[in-house]
Parts: structure tokens; C-alpha cells; sequence
């Protein structure tokens, strides 16, 4: 190869500058059609021995070639960028980069691995290379996986700390509710989301699988887990988060064995969350000895952090400092117990099930032992009107505040 011709494909090389038919990046992820004619071991290495051909068009034709073989040119791709030319060794890893923001789900993992492995096994120019790759692929993966994520109803949001806990931190999250219409499959693209800090996770289909997905993003600190179909071995796939979980909420979960010991391996955490849950039977509000285990497994946590609380949501906020009276509500939440009884910010609450309520902590802490489904009798006074309330308590949303 002559130098003015390396020289010149560096150039066009240093991002994307090869010819290759456009990559559709916008297409929702779909089962590869199976190809009619499948290439040949021997095709598709004859492909790659063009690659560094003379001939312009003809490492072109070659190139698009390799592309519509999909998987099977990936391990042979490859294996060429270690014993070709340079020009070949760049021009594999360009068609692994197209197959690494293809359309193609198990594609797109396997070019990228392969990527990820040159890049790190190669001390030279080509191993350079792939790393430029991969960085340069990152926002392209990103922008396409929220894309993805989001037409099959995975919420993104983001949270912000509580009057009065100003101290915690802030970032974006993702709901996954019962609106997803995904699989398992399709939370791959979840670990294209290096942004995302927070997971929320509501959803009646949810498997082990579907946690081994989640567990591969990589900045995940805050996440919450309520209802579903969820036990201690789907709980284990989330381990590789672990150390890194600083915020956790278990809500309404219903558990054969206790939490505690996965919970001691979340070295992190700042706050904890337990409302609802029921271990071995037994829910764990009225369990001492199963709430001493979780105290146990986490004597970093503050008490004031660890909450514990039988499920029946209000629904209303209050002033950070509520010890004293008067209980007054700053708001209440729409399509809750409360605000469809007619509680409303600005309400007075002197009284709840027959005690007087002394502040708003006090009101928090007579409705902690109550079940979603629980009536409560609630006498509110709004101006020179006094309110009879009967509410019915639900269940605690997922939130965008901690």
C-alpha cells in the first residue's frame, strides 16, 4: 500500500468518512428477517480480502456486502483486523461500527463487544481506532435507545430533593410501568443511558430477566421497586448495583425469604424505604424481629432514614418542620383518597380517626400503621367551615422526590 493511500483513508476514516449505505437509526428494533441465500464461510472471507483491494468500487461492493451478511461477518470481521492490512483492519472496524448502531438488538451487542475488544487488546493505531469508535457511536446509541425506550412507554423524568432535604442530590430517571410494551430484550438499550440515575419500576410482567438488563446501567444510584411478580432471586439479579445504590424504596412486595441480607450489600445507602412489604407471611410494619434484621444489615442508615410504614397512602404534603401545630396541608395530590374526599391545600386537619392531630408529623405517624384499602375519618377545617372526611387510603406512587 502506498503511503499517499494509507494517508488518504486515515483521513476519511477519522469518522465515518467510507461510503456505506445509510444505517437506519430512527427504526424500532426488530427480528432480523432470516436471509434467503446466506453467505458462505468463503464469501464472506473473499469480502474481506477486498476490502484493501486497488479497486475503489470493488472495496465498496465488498463493504456493503459485509453489512448485509449481519452476525455472520462479525467474529470473521473481526479476526481480519488483527492479520490484514491497516486499511483492511480500519475498514472492518467501520462495518463493525455499522452493525453497532444498527437495527438489530443482538447485532448491535456483539459488534460492539467486538469493538470493545480491540480497543483494548490492541496497543496500535487500529486498537486506537476502535476506541474512537466507540466513543464517537456513544451519543449516536444513546439518542437511539431513548428514542426506543420511549415509544415503548418507558417514562423519563427526573426528581429533585423535598422541602427541607435540600441535601440530596439531583439527576434524570426512567419509569418502567405497566405501559411498557417491551421485552426483556429491548432493555439492552438501557445501558446506552450513562445519564440516567434514578430507576422506578411498576410493572406486572417483570422478570428475573428484566433485572439482569437493568443491572447493566451504569450510574444507577436511586431505585424503587413496587408490586410485581418479585422475589429474592430476581431481587439478586440487580447485585451489580449494589454498591453503588444510595436511595432505595421497596414498596408492597411480597417476599418468601428476608430482604436484609442484599440490602447489607448496598454499602451506599443513605435512605430506605419499606412500606407495605410482607416477608414470609408477615408484614413487616408489625414484624420487630424482621425489622431488626434490616436495621442490622444497615448500621450506616440513620433511623430517621429507615422508614417503615404499612402502605396506606394520603396523598397530601406539608411544611418540613410539622412538630408543632397547627397540621396544615400545603397540597394534595390528584386521583388520591384524600383529594376525591375533599381535602385541599390550605386545610386544617384538627382530627383523625377520634385524636386530635397535633402537626403534621403527628398526622404521618398515626396513618403509618394503615393498609391501602383502610377508611379514615378526618375532620378538616378550611376558613370557618369545619369538613367531615371519610377517606379511603391508597397505595404509595412512585415519585419524583426523595
Amino acid at each position: 500500500m502506498t503511503l499517499c493511500r494509507t494517508l488518504s483513508l486515515l483521513g476519511c476514516l477519522i469518522w465515518g468518512g467510507i461510503s456505506l449505505a445509510p444505517v437506519a437509526l430512527g427504526a424500532e428494533p426488530s427480528e432480523a428477517a432470516p436471509a434467503k441465500q446466506p453467505p458462505t464461510s468463503a464469501q464472506i472471507a473473499g469480502w474481506i480480502d477486498q476490502l484493501d483491494s486497488d479497486k475503489f468500487l470493488l472495496r465498496e461492493n465488498a463493504t456493503q456486502k459485509l453489512i448485509s451478511a449481519q452476525q455472520a461477518a462479525i467474529q470473521p470481521l473481526a479476526d481480519a483486523v488483527r492479520t490484514g492490512s491497516l486499511e483492511k483492519a480500519f475498514r472492518c472496524i467501520h462495518v463493525l461500527r455499522a452493525f453497532a448502531i444498527g437495527d438489530d438488538i443482538e447485532t448491535e451487542i456483539q459488534a460492539s463487544a467486538k469493538l470493545a475488544l480491540i480497543a483494548a487488546t490492541e496497543n496500535d493505531r487500529v486498537g486506537t481506532y476502535a476506541g474512537d469508535v466507540l466513543k464517537r457511536i456513544e451519543p449516536i446509541q444513546r439518542e437511539r435507545a431513548i428514542r426506543i425506550l420511549s415509544g415503548l412507554g418507558v417514562k423519563f423524568t427526573s426528581y429533585a430533593p423535598m422541602q427541607g432535604f435540600q441535601g440530596l442530590d439531583e439527576g434524570p430517571g426512567i419509569w418502567i410501568t405497566n405501559d411498557y410494551t417491551g421485552s426483556a430484550k429491548h432493555l439492552h438499550y438501557l445501558q446506552h443511558l450513562g445519564f440516567i440515575e434514578d430507576v422506578q419500576i411498576e410493572n406486572d410482567k417483570i422478570t428475573a430477566d428484566w433485572f439482569a438488563e437493568i443491572a447493566k446501567m451504569p450510574n444507577i444510584d436511586h431505585l424503587t421497586i413496587k408490586d410485581g411478580p418479585v422475589d429474592i432471586e430476581m431481587l439478586r439479579e440487580l447485585e451489580p448495583l449494589f454498591p453503588k445504590i444510595e436511595f432505595v424504596r421497596l414498596y408492597y412486595l411480597d417476599l418468601k425469604s428476608s430482604p436484609a441480607p442484599l440490602l447489607a450489600k448496598m454499602t451506599m445507602l443513605r435512605q430506605v424505604e419499606v412500606f407495605g412489604m410482607v416477608v414470609d407471611g408477615k408484614e413487616v410494619f408489625q414484624d420487630a424481629q424482621e425489622q431488626q434484621r434490616i436495621r442490622s444489615a444497615l448500621p450506616g442508615v440513620l433511623p430517621d432514614s429507615l422508614k417503615f410504614r404499612s402502605g396506606g397512602f394520603l396523598g397530601v404534603r406539608g411544611p418540613a418542620e410539622g412538630t408543632q401545630p397547627p397540621c396544615i396541608v400545603q397540597s394534595v395530590d390528584q386521583d388520591t383518597g384524600a383529594y376525591k374526599a375533599g381535602l385541599r391545600g390550605g386545610d386544617r386537619v384538627i382530627e383523625v380517626n377520634g385524636t386530635k392531630v397535633e402537626g403534621f408529623t403527628h398526622l404521618i405517624e398515626l396513618l403509618q400503621d394503615k393498609k391501602a384499602g383502610d377508611q379514615v375519618k378526618m375532620i378538616a377545617v378550611r376558613g370557618d367551615e369545619t369538613k367531615e372526611l371519610d377517606i379511603t387510603l391508597g397505595k404509595w406512587l412512585l415519585r419524583e422526590v426523595y
